[in-house]
């Protein structure tokens, strides 16, 4: 029997927006008016096991659909809240809840913060700090050894004599070169990333202002 997110990805039932990854619905019961849930398509126990390329795009989009319930039904506010763990109740669909806020919606997801004491603070730090280290570090994966294959054959070259070398040698950019060419290719990276933002900031918008 499938879950009923399953149901909800196949069905298109109020959507907003679909890809290979993922899909943003609006709920059949929200939590108030301009309610918005992106959920991904695979199944997965937790977050962790959730490829960081896969995470990225899924946090991306709902990003654009907090910009979208802005624009279109004058939230001033949202709360984006991401259900993972026992929170995906077994369903294994990780889903993030995009919610729109005024300040007199009657919604409380506020909490009393607890004061730990020191010695107790420190320890969880510490339990913490490790991963939070990683944070940025691209996973390298472990390379495999077949053993069953022979060493590879090393090729050899023979040297040209030094006055060949350096009629080869290459011209070097100077540094205002490198730097004008760096400073080009981000700018062409930043605009590419602003037209497929504008793009797919379009697309929902458009989706949402058919929400009653």
């Amino acid at each position: 029997m499938e879950c009923k997110y399953c149901e909800l990805v196949k069905s298109k039932k109020n959507l907003l927006y679909e890809d290979d990854a993922l899909v943003a619905i609006v709920p059949e019961k929200p939590i108030t008016k301009g309610h918005v849930q992106v959920i991904a398509k695979k199944h997965h126990k937790n977050i962790q096991e959730i490829e960081d390329k896969e995470l990225e795009h899924i946090f991306y989009t709902a990003s654009f659909a907090a910009t979208s319930l802005f624009e279109n039904l004058e939230a001033q506010g949202t709360n984006i809240i991401a259900n993972t763990g026992s929170m995906m109740k077994g369903e294994g669909h990780f889903h993030i809840d995009v919610v729109a806020r005024k300040s007199d919606d009657g919604l409380n997801f506020l909490w009393t913060p607890n004061k730990l004491p020191d010695a107790e603070m420190q320890q969880v730090q510490e339990r913490i700090k490790d991963k939070c280290d990683m944070i940025g570090v691209e996973k390298k994966e472990k390379e495999v050894v077949d053993l069953d294959k022979g060493p590879e054959k090393l090729e050899f070259t023979e040297e040209k004599p030094s006055e060949e070398k350096g009629k080869e040698k290459k011209e070097v950019p100077s540094e205002e070169e490198q730097r004008y060419k760096k400073e080009e290719k981000e700018k062409k990276e930043k605009e590419k990333q602003k037209e497929e933002k504008e793009e797919k900031e379009s697309y929902l918008v458009k989706q949402l202002r058919r929400v009653p």
